[in-house]
């Protein structure tokens, strides 16, 4: 139920941030979605270690962003336009009677038994066998090559940046 309600929010979210045109009202947009990325990753593998990796380097990034952006756009006005606060309600109101009427949609009868419980410990056994499968052999050159691409990113973010020559732009 939690999994189907985070999964309608990531979509409105997603829907929202085609409508939005403010640069600080689309890092906030994707600060929320990191968030429920997070949440929704750490129910789904019962470890919030992983999301809480995820959400920190998302949240690092967007500072980054932020400050880059609100060097540019110093001036720029945020203003709510009418359609989109009604566009917003709209969903927030449907989403809210979809999820309320979910558990009848999809589970109409629930029965708890020793096979159900069952169930739930085989897969809480397949969800620590997936997380195991992060940085498997197999998987090892994926995770070498990212890790290199990050390096490399650093190393040419630093470059760009040339120290020497002050800011990338002067604020007046």
């Amino acid at each position: 139920m939690l999994l189907y309600s985070l999964s309608l929010m990531s979509m409105m979210m997603n829907i929202i941030m085609i409508s939005v045109n403010h640069p600080i009202a689309m890092g906030l947009i994707l600060m929320l979605q990191t968030t429920l990325v997070a949440i929704y990753t750490g129910t789904l593998y019962m470890s919030f270690w992983f999301s809480y990796i995820l959400f920190l380097i998302f949240l690092g990034g967007l500072l980054v962003l932020f400050i880059y952006v609100a060097s540019l756009a110093t001036n720029e006005m945020f203003n709510i336009s009418p359609k989109l606060l009604i566009t917003t309600t709209f969903m927030i109101i449907m989403g809210g009677l979809l999820i309320s009427q979910m558990d009848y949609l999809l589970l109409p009868t629930k029965i708890y038994n020793s096979e159900s419980c069952l169930t739930q410990m085989k897969m809480n056994d397949i969800t620590h066998d997936s997380i195991s499968k992060f940085y498997s052999f197999e998987i090892m050159p994926i995770t070498i090559i990212l890790i290199m691409y990050l390096f490399l990113t650093l190393i040419v973010a630093v470059k760009v940046t040339k120290i020497h020559q002050g800011p990338l732009r002067k604020l007046v």
